[in-house]
């Protein structure tokens, strides 16, 4: 089996069985039926009814593409949270229909690993005010981004939205490229101006104050890794708590 299709949200393996006749007499492969056990534990099962006629001392290949959601897997087994990988095996069993003994039954069985693809972390490290007057403020907000898996992983086009203590949200567009190698993490500073004009007096005072702040931290972005069968996957982050303010 082989990792045809990998993303942030699934994996997708395909089982490729070559199926000999060594007869004299052409073969009917009629249906198959399958399980995937992950770990031990039963996740994926199925069966398909087809018509394949393999001649005398001829091959067919059959493929069986199995697609597994990353949600739903973590969800079933809890303990993959904390792995990098999980062990499988696969059976499955074909039906073939011979001249006179009429349906034969061949099973056929494989094992092996998945890589069990983690979401990345973001954060609000902390807020710091560079420049603060009547009019306005300049600000940094610094995000940290954790790469939680055993390969590299690429950002692009950072969107985020961050909202302090109830006032107008302040939105932003990273499109600069970040590169997190495999189980690091890394500080982004994005700064920011606003206008009291626009935000009202009532930001200058929080600003300007020296209460925690409370936050709610949304966007999304796109990720990507060097791996050749990683396919670009969006990520939505939600985050909130409470901060500093850095002066």
């Amino acid at each position: 089996m082989n990792v045809t299709i990998l993303s942030l949200h699934a994996v997708e393996v395909t089982a490729d069985v070559e199926i000999e006749n060594p007869n004299n007499i052409g073969i009917d492969l009629a249906s198959y039926n399958y399980a995937l056990d992950i770990n031990d534990l039963n996740f994926l099962s199925g069966n398909e009814n087809r018509e394949t006629k393999i001649g005398a001392h001829q091959s067919s290949s059959v493929k069986i593409p199995l697609q597994l959601n990353y949600s739903e897997l973590l969800q079933t087994i809890e303990s993959l949270r904390n792995e990098s990988e999980s062990e499988f095996n696969f059976a499955v069993e074909f039906g073939f229909d011979l001249p006179i003994i009429g349906r034969l039954s061949v099973p056929v069985q494989h094992g092996g690993k998945i890589p069990v693809v983690k979401r990345p972390a973001i954060s609000l490290n902390n807020f710091s005010v560079d420049k603060l007057s009547l009019n306005g403020a300049d600000l940094s907000i610094e995000l940290n981004v954790e790469n939680p898996n055993s390969f590299q992983l690429q950002m692009t086009r950072l969107a985020y939205n961050l909202q302090i203590n109830g006032l107008e949200s302040i939105s932003g567009l990273m499109t600069e490229e970040i590169n997190l190698a495999e189980g690091s993490s890394k500080d982004i500073k994005l700064p920011v101006s606003i206008s009291f004009l626009n935000a009202g007096m009532s930001a200058y005072r929080i600003l300007s104050g020296d209460e925690d702040l409370e936050y709610k931290l949304t966007g999304s972005t796109t990720i990507g890794s060097d791996l050749p069968y990683f396919e670009l996957s969006s990520f939505d982050f939600d985050k909130t708590g409470s901060v500093d303010i850095l002066r």
